[in-house]
């Protein structure tokens, strides 16, 4: 009796760890069209702005003038002590490629902020530029002057 519990216990520890092993595959498929964005906002004598207000931003290809790329409006977004946190994307899609610079145009009501503010990479987006640089092969690794990458994909 005690065999067949300690079996049973034993195979559905087994069966938790593959499903779980493929929820963790399925969970890292994709990569999230969401940029956090954190900001403060003062009025004109430098007071931090409190309540809800309506923000729109939007991402141009130029510090000024350009063409605009990609917008969404947060209606009652709350503003507390001056500070907001948002999700860019959760209102539009965020489908820009991100391979050149861009710029973030704010507008809080009827105000635009000047300037535009470049958007940057973070530290580890500028490391994994280096996985663009992989190359995926299937053959024999190249040789060690060529200073390609290599890795086997059919294991």
């Amino acid at each position: 009796m005690r065999r067949i519990i300690y079996l049973r216990t034993i195979l559905i520890f087994i069966f938790f760890c593959y499903l779980s092993s493929d929820f963790c595959l399925l969970s890292y498929a994709a990569t999230p069209r969401l940029t956090n964005y954190q900001g403060r906002l003062t009025d004109k004598s430098g007071m931090p702005l409190e309540g809800s207000y309506s923000v729109t931003f939007r991402i141009y290809d130029a510090e000024s003038a350009g063409n605009l790329l990609w917008g969404e409006i947060h209606q009652g977004l709350v503003i507390q002590k001056g500070v907001f946190n948002v999700l860019l994307g959760s209102v539009t899609n965020l489908d820009l490629a991100f391979d050149r610079e861009y710029y973030l145009e704010i507008k809080v009501g009827a105000e635009v902020m000047t300037p535009r503010q470049q958007i940057a990479s973070a530290g580890y987006a500028i490391r994994a530029e280096t996985a663009d640089k992989i190359e995926t092969r299937t053959s024999d690794p190249p040789s060690p002057e060529s200073g390609r990458i290599w890795f086997r994909t059919d294991l």
